[in-house]
């Protein structure tokens, strides 16, 4: 029945999660294209995963990929020229 896609048990396997949203979250988190079907369960199409998949190395969601550039350097203070006030737009 699931020549085409993941069964629910390899899910959990490599997901490492029981619960559909824990799933969810780590699918998002590895970049793993997936839809849900109507009780919210990831379907995962076979040829998403690479050969040899076991499970997902954990990953927290809330880590930025990206640097916060303002605890760097400070909140940047400077105004973009190309948006002017909005109290400009109507005057007498």
């Amino acid at each position: 029945m699931h020549e085409l896609t993941l069964s629910p048990q390899e899910i959990a396997e490599i997901t490492g999660y029981s619960r559909y949203t824990h799933q969810q979250r780590q699918l998002r988190c590895h970049g793993i294209p997936f839809t849900t079907d109507g009780r919210n369960r990831p379907i995962v199409l076979r040829r998403n995963l690479a050969s040899g998949f076991n499970e997902l190395p954990k990953v927290d969601e809330y880590v930025a990929t990206e640097p916060n550039y303002d605890a760097i350097n400070g909140p940047t203070t400077k105004r973009s020229k190309r948006y002017a006030p909005a109290t400009q737009g109507h005057q007498k």
